[in-house]
């Protein structure tokens, strides 16, 4: 029987609540070094225009160095209209790990006035159970 539970294995980093927004919308920087996996949500609501939704990443969590993921495939552009959401799923040796890249930011740049919600989980942890502190309640 398998008894892990999700909440136990991953942790919600970072995050766009819900917004409505004519102009880029980011993140802000997570620290990945706990973490071997990365699942990143896009959640459109209500598109009046595309979203273009970029990965970036940096040495710190402040941004330094900052550049995109050059591993292809990890930007995306969600069409006008679309209410289905979209997963980018990333491994951290995807990121510049030679150059000291640690952390990630999700920019979404919505083509016009948009309604939607960005989730950044980091997965498969160094160290587990991980950290719940960033969800209101934990039920089985």
């Amino acid at each position: 029987m398998y008894t892990e539970r999700f909440s136990e294995v991953w942790s919600l980093l970072g995050q766009i609540r819900a917004v409505a927004a004519t102009t880029e919308q980011n993140t802000g920087y997570v620290n990945l070094a706990n973490y071997h996996r990365v699942m990143i949500e896009i959640l459109p609501v209500s598109l009046t225009g595309a979203l273009d939704v970029d990965v970036e990443q940096a040495t710190t969590t402040a941004g330094a160095g900052a550049k995109t993921v050059d591993s292809g495939g990890k930007d995306v552009t969600v069409a006008q209209a679309d209410t289905t959401p979209s997963i980018i799923e990333l491994r951290t040796e995807e990121l510049d790990v030679t150059g000291g890249f640690d952390s990630i930011n999700v920019e979404v740049t919505p083509g016009a006035a948009s309604y939607f919600w960005v989730n950044i989980w980091g997965g498969v942890p160094r160290f587990a159970p991980v950290s719940t502190t960033n969800l209101d309640s934990v039920t089985d």
